[in-house]
């Protein structure tokens, strides 16, 4: 999966408040962060993140604790969007 993030009017505090507690979950779903980019000027990052398979993932978008830093997700004003991508050769 593919993470597209918008900072370009986000508070990065509450962001990455909001991040730390989402990413450390991943673990708990057999899923994990390949990589995080963050542009140079701030304003977008990216994660390429693996999960086994749709349940897994479906699980990780339900998690309790997921659900509860969405306020401060929301407060931080990023946006996201999440796209299913395939590694080529």
């Amino acid at each position: 999966m593919l993470a597209q993030i918008d900072l370009s009017h986000a508070n990065l505090s509450l962001f990455e408040e909001s991040e730390a507690t989402v990413l450390a979950l991943l673990g708990k779903y057999g899923a994990r962060l390949e990589e995080r980019l963050r542009s140079t000027d701030g304003q977008a990052e990216l994660h390429l993140l693996y999960f086994p398979d749709a349940a897994s993932l479906a699980a990780f978008r339900g998690d309790p604790e997921r659900a509860s830093v969405q306020g401060v997700w929301a407060r931080s004003g990023a946006a996201s969007t999440l796209t299913e991508v395939t590694r080529l050769a």
